[in-house]
């Protein structure tokens, strides 16, 4: 029996390339099929934009610095603590981090991580 000579990644970019092509076939007058349409297919399917990771050394710092004090805190008096974060990206990281060891330690629960 014959095999089929394919690639291995040909068929993920297939609707791709077929809607790209499709999108920018001209027609007779010089326009695209989709006309106002191909903005808002192409944004669809476009990949999203990835958030910016922070630098690794100022996420350890802010670590030291506030979010392990706030956890000590928290678990001495009980009560939700608030740390300000520089930017949405680090504060993503901190609020991940903190589900994770909330599994584990209850008192986690109580810091709330805020962009400043």
């Amino acid at each position: 029996m014959a095999k089929k000579a394919t690639r291995p990644g040909a068929r993920k970019n297939v609707f791709k390339a077929t809607l790209t092509r499709f999108a920018t076939n001209h027609g007779s007058r010089g326009r695209a099929r989709f006309g106002g349409w191909r903005k808002i297919l192409m944004h669809k399917f476009a990949p999203e934009p990835e958030m910016k990771m922070p630098d690794p050394v100022s996420l350890a710092i802010f670590a030291i610095d506030r979010v392990g004090p706030a956890a000590v805190r928290a678990c001495a008096s009980g009560i939700e603590v608030r740390v300000a974060a520089p930017d949405e990206a680090t504060a993503a990281v901190f609020r991940a981090a903190l589900a994770q060891t909330a599994r584990r330690r209850a008192t986690d629960q109580l810091v709330r991580i805020i962009v400043d």
